[in-house]
């Protein structure tokens, strides 16, 4: 199974960095996954505009062969086992590469919900773009767990 995890702007933050690198480790026994940042050239501070720009980077980068979930506060919520379920029945029905987006600070633009397989809410709540990754890389480990059976996830 391949995973990609694009995400808009860079993380910068050690302590942040230092735990997706912890969950990135334990994810790479299960399964193979990259993170891509993407940094569009944006000369504008109007937010529609800026959204245009980060989707064309997104959506230009995205294969068609991969699932694509979209992370939004608008999007499904799932509990930990139920995204569990749904990774592994996507894997049952043949899929073996799957993406995942975290927007910028304005969001997504319409046209990348649109391509989402799945829109995707982390929380009711609003997280930084840099906590939201390492919120999805933790819960993408928690995932595997629980297919495998293993013990990290307690219910």
């Amino acid at each position: 199974m391949k995973i990609k995890i694009y995400s808009i702007n860079k993380t910068r933050e050690n302590h942040i960095l230092t735990g997706e690198s912890e969950y990135l480790k334990r994810i790479k026994t299960h399964s193979n996954i990259d993170l891509i940042e993407l940094s569009p050239k944006i000369k504008t501070t109007n937010p529609d505009e800026i959204k245009v720009k980060e989707a064309e980077a997104l959506l230009t980068t995205i294969n068609d062969s991969e699932f694509f979930i979209a992370l939004d506060e608008r999007g499904k919520n799932l509990s930990s086992v139920e995204l569990s379920n749904f990774i592994a029945d996507k894997m049952t029905q043949g899929r073996s590469a799957f993406s995942f987006a975290i927007g910028g600070a304005f969001g997504f633009h319409d046209s990348v919900r649109k391509r989402a397989n799945l829109t995707l809410s982390l929380s009711n709540m609003t997280f930084p773009h840099q906590l939201a990754r390492l919120l999805l890389i933790e819960q993408i480990y928690r995932a595997f767990s629980i297919m495998k059976g293993e013990p990290y996830h307690k219910a």
